[in-house]
C-alpha cells in the first residue's frame, strides 16, 4: 500500500522540446538528448564523490561544451546562446496524459509530490503553466540533501520528511536509472515507459509499469 507518490520531473512530467527547438536556433540540432545525459551524467558523478553541483551550472557548462564543437560564426555571443536555450525551461508544458494520472492518483488517496535534480521554483513554474498545480502537495529537489538522484538520500529523504517508511511511497519517472534508485532506497518503483523500450536487464524488474500515467496511477492504485 502506498500514501505518497514521488515524482520526477523532467522527462517524466513534462517534455524539455521547447529547450530543443532553442538549441536548433542555436546551431545545436538534435543534441538535447546528449547536453541532458551530460548534465546527468556529471551530476551523478558529484554524489558519487559525496560532492554536490547545482544542475544550473551543469546546465551551463554543456551547452557552452557542445557550442564549442559546433561553432558558428553567426551566433554571437555564446554566454547569450546560453542563455536563449535555457529560456526554453520557461515554456515548458505537461504532457497530454499527466492532469488525469495526478486526478487518479489525488483521488484515490495519495498524496503527490515532486523531487527533481533540478530545482523546485522550476518545477513550480511547469505546475503553473499547466494548471496543475493544485494537484501537488509539495516540490522538492535534491538541494535539501546535498546528493542528486539515484543516491538514496534525496528519495528518503522525502519519505522520511512525510513520516512514511519508504516501502509506503513510490518513485514515479520515465529514467530506469531513477526507478532503480528509489528501489534500491526501499521505495516501490514506477517505470512510465512512455517510449515503449527495454529496461536494463541489471536493474531486476519495476514493481509497476504502463506506457501512460493514468494507466501506471490505477495499477499503483490497484496495488493497495
Amino acid at each position: 500500500m502506498i500514501d505518497l507518490a514521488v515524482f520526477d520531473v523532467n522527462e517524466t512530467l513534462f517534455p524539455l522540446d521547447p529547450l530543443a527547438e532553442r538549441m536548433t536556433q542555436v546551431g545545436l540540432d538534435g543534441q538535447l538528448e546528449r547536453w541532458f545525459a551530460r548534465v546527468l551524467r556529471d551530476g551523478m558523478a558529484a554524489a558519487a564523490a559525496g560532492r554536490f553541483v547545482a544542475f544550473a551550472e551543469l546546465a551551463h557548462h554543456h551547452l557552452l561544451a557542445l557550442l564549442d564543437d559546433h561553432p558558428d560564426e553567426q551566433r554571437g555571443d555564446p554566454d547569450d546562446a546560453v542563455a536563449h536555450v535555457l529560456a526554453g525551461f520557461e515554456e515548458v508544458e505537461a504532457h497530454p496524459d499527466v492532469a488525469a494520472g495526478l486526478t487518479r492518483l489525488v483521488e484515490g488517496g495519495v498524496k503527490v509530490v515532486t523531487l527533481t535534480n533540478g530545482a523546485a521554483q522550476i518545477t513550480r513554474g511547469f505546475l503553473r503553466r499547466s494548471g496543475l498545480e493544485q494537484h501537488v502537495d509539495e516540490l522538492h529537489d535534491v538541494t535539501e540533501t546535498g546528493y542528486w538522484k539515484p543516491h538514496a538520500a534525496p528519495y528518503r529523504g522525502v519519505v522520511a520528511q512525510h513520516g512514511l517508511a519508504p516501502e509506503r511511497a513510490a518513485l514515479i519517472a520515465v529514467h530506469p536509472w531513477d526507478v532503480f534508485g528509489a528501489q534500491s532506497a526501499g521505495l516501490l518503483g514506477a517505470w512510465l515507459d512512455r517510449a515503449g523500450t527495454r529496461y536494463p536487464a541489471p536493474f531486476g524488474v519495476p514493481d509497476v509499469t504502463a506506457h501512460d500515467l493514468p494507466t501506471l496511477a490505477d495499477r499503483l492504485l490497484a496495488s493497495n
